[in-house]
């Protein structure tokens, strides 16, 4: 099942939260410089280290519906820290020049935002992809529904139904898409010729193909 086919059925489009990659302990929030009196967010992200994926909140999911998920997140951190995966950012073009549809920012400038890894809810840069998630049994009028998260949320939830079916690579790009919303990127609601060259929808699509393939290129 690809991307461009189960992203239209998202109740909502943004994306999600929290700490720790594949193992289970949650990462510590980090804690503020102060200057005097007032609180200074700090940037921990180095630029030239490897991205981590962090889950941090785990509901509904049963322990080897969470192994699906560990395994997931791992080939996320994988495609995230590729040669394939930066060689394709920077050369992506949308209607014959550099970039992509939906946001004014060059190929450089956008894989920077990814790779500072600052979601819309914290104040600093820290190079990690921050995830709360939910897994849930849809009702009957949102069973085509993948799954949602809302601009104000933490945590993505995603149906169960659906969950079943896909593979890791799948499920890194389900992920990958929503959280893309939270550092910033957006793509139109409806499903308009452009929106499959927007950030999410583009590099969602990226991002199951490369976590596919049986080896990458680590940067």
């Amino acid at each position: 099942m690809r991307i461009s086919r189960w992203f239209s059925n998202l109740f909502h489009r943004r994306a999600v939260s929290s700490p720790e990659p594949s193992s289970t302990t949650p990462r510590p929030t980090q804690p503020p410089a102060r200057s005097g009196s007032t609180t200074i967010p700090v940037d921990t992200f180095e630029p030239t280290a490897p991205m981590r994926v962090s889950i941090g909140k785990t509901t509904g999911y049963s322990p080897l519906e969470k192994q699906k998920l560990d395994r997931a997140m791992v080939k996320l951190g994988e495609v995230l820290n590729s040669r394939e995966f930066k060689d394709a950012v920077l050369s992506h073009t949308y209607a014959g020049k550099p970039g992509f549809a939906s946001d004014s920012r060059t190929p450089a400038e956008i894989y920077s935002v990814i790779r500072a890894g600052k979601e819309n809810f914290t104040s600093a840069a820290d190079g990690e992809v921050d995830l709360n998630v939910a897994l849930e049994n849809f009702s009957w009028f949102q069973r085509n529904v993948v799954g949602y998260t809302t601009p104000s949320s933490d945590t993505v939830t995603t149906n169960r139904r659906f969950y079943a079916g896909f593979d890791e690579s799948e499920i890194a790009a389900h992920l990958g898409h929503e959280w893309l919303h939270k550092v910033g990127f957006e793509h139109d609601f409806k499903a308009t010729a452009r929106r499959p060259y927007s950030v999410p929808y583009a590099l969602g699509e990226l991002i199951e193909a490369l976590a596919s393939k049986p080896s990458l290129t680590p940067l």
